[in-house]
């Protein structure tokens, strides 16, 4: 081989090592700028589930508020949802599930007095899913589906917090000295 192409061939490697280094520290670094950003945005995460009043389960979702769950506050927040295969006779029901059936979205949240409303389609006065909720007082707030008749009660609804991913493992949480022969746990 030429000295000469030698060279340009040892050069052109160093520059794509160079380069593919670069680009993964540049990555590195935006993906922990938006990891940072995303746990700075002010919102709080919550898990949530729709059930019947029998509790059956119909949906479950994640919905992040802009302020934290039972304090004053109003904002918008973005929601999650995924209807289950339960079969619900509810006629109102199944028209909330429609409009909850794209999957993600806005809604306007608002609390007071730790009363909890939310606004799963902004702006429209029918054909809508609400949720009033009275957070001290009910274990569940009330899904409604709402048209020009009104609001049309359909469902519970029921909001967790979401696990806090900062927290220890949770097999940290506690000890537990195991007897790996007989595959259970000692007395402590």
């Amino acid at each position: 081989m030429c000295p000469h192409l030698k060279r340009l061939t040892s050069a052109g490697n160093l520059l794509h090592v160079v380069m593919r280094r670069t680009v993964f520290i540049f990555t590195l670094l935006l993906t922990g700028w938006e990891i940072y950003a995303a746990e700075n945005t002010g919102q709080h995460s919550y898990d949530f589930t729709v059930t019947t009043k029998t509790g059956e389960i119909l949906g479950t979702g994640k919905i992040r508020l802009p302020f934290q769950l039972g304090a004053n506050g109003k904002g918008t927040a973005d929601w999650e949802f995924a209807p289950s295969r339960a079969y619900n006779t509810n006629k109102y029901w199944l028209k909330a599930k429609g409009r909850l059936a794209k999957g993600s979205g806005k809604a306007n949240a608002r609390c007071g007095n730790s009363f909890l409303t939310l606004d799963f389609n902004p702006g429209w006065n029918d054909n809508n899913v609400v949720v009033s909720w009275q957070l001290k007082e009910k274990e569940s707030g009330i899904l409604s589906y709402s048209d020009f008749a009104g609001e049309h009660e359909c469902a519970l609804f029921k909001i967790l917090q979401a696990p806090d991913r900062k927290g220890p493992a949770s097999g940290a949480l506690r000890k537990e000295s195991r007897d790996y022969t007989t595959n259970r746990a000692r007395a402590p």
